[in-house]
């Protein structure tokens, strides 16, 4: 039996996750350990740390909702991908005029898996929509990107290497990253998986109910504001989580840890107008999902 499983994903670092998965058939085995089919996650950064002399307070809160719709082809090797997704920002700086903002953001995805024949390689190209705003309606300012990344399993299923290349029409320019990723089978316990620099995970097996394990990943997004104006965020998190695996499916996670170098912004097309010198902070996710492991 065949399964049709494949990984969605909001803003920069997710939007990779899901460039950086493959859809599993009996014929297509290299994938990363698990695909989460829908995910309900909030990430909140309180005020906790003490801001150095050069920095303001910052509080930061994360909400998404992310799903997904795979429909292979007839050969029953290559799919076609629809991933929406659902995102909320909200931000608050000490000592900024503008300091209270919320950004939303809806997009979908669109991703064709190309298995090229008589090889270990396959190639993924995806296409990206979304409405990007402080505000979802009719009027909403609209971004467009992509990516292309090719995945070469070696013949050896235990390891599989990863790189392309993601663009973006940001509202501050177009934004073009290499990218790198890796999927380690490093034993029947441990895994090694993210494509770079959006995310690298280390998974570690205790038993049937708990996994555990770090991560780091990179969030660079931008949303209109006003007219000509906009909000960007970039934000880089190294954390520890346990994942709780309710029963096959049901997955609830915990994660903690730390902003590095956080840095949200706000200006015109090309011109950076304000830096908010928002302060690093600790953040706390929690998550629950309908996952599908693939080892």
């Amino acid at each position: 039996m065949k399964s049709t499983i494949f990984y969605t994903a909001p803003s920069l670092h997710l939007t990779l996750a899901l460039i950086s998965s493959v859809l599993v058939s009996e014929e297509n085995l290299f994938s990363q350990p698990y695909i989460d089919v829908v995910n309900v996650r909030l990430v909140k950064s309180p005020d906790i740390t003490q801001p150095s002399k050069d920095r303001n307070s910052t509080t930061l809160d994360y909400f998404n909702v992310s799903t997904t719709l795979p429909f292979f082809l007839v050969n029953k090797k290559d799919a076609i991908v629809l991933s929406p997704f659902f995102e909320k920002w909200s931000s608050t700086v000490s000592g900024v005029d503008l300091c209270n903002q919320v950004h939303y953001g809806v997009a979908l995805p669109v991703s064709l898996l190309k298995t090229i024949p008589h090889s270990t390689w396959s190639l993924l190209t995806t296409a990206i929509v979304r409405m990007n705003d402080m505000r979802i309606t009719s009027d909403g300012k609209w971004q467009f990107g992509g990516a292309v990344l090719a995945s070469n399993h070696l013949q050896n299923k235990n390891l599989t290497y990863k790189f392309g290349v993601y663009f973006n029409g940001e509202f501050f320019g177009l934004f073009i990253i290499p990218l790198l990723g890796i999927d380690w089978k490093i034993s029947e316990r441990t895994n090694l998986f993210g494509v770079l620099p959006a995310s690298l995970t280390l998974e570690h097996k205790l038993n049937k109910h708990f996994f555990s394990g770090v991560t780091f990943r990179t969030f660079t997004n931008s949303y209109h504001d006003s007219v000509q104006k906009y909000w960007r965020i970039d934000e880089n998190q190294l954390g520890v989580f346990a994942d709780y695996y309710i029963n096959k499916h049901i997955v609830l996670n915990l994660e903690a840890g730390y902003s590095l170098f956080r840095k949200i912004r706000s200006g015109a097309k090309d011109n950076i107008t304000y830096n908010w010198n928002a302060s690093d902070n600790p953040y706390f996710k929690l998550s629950l999902a309908y996952r599908i492991r693939t080892r």
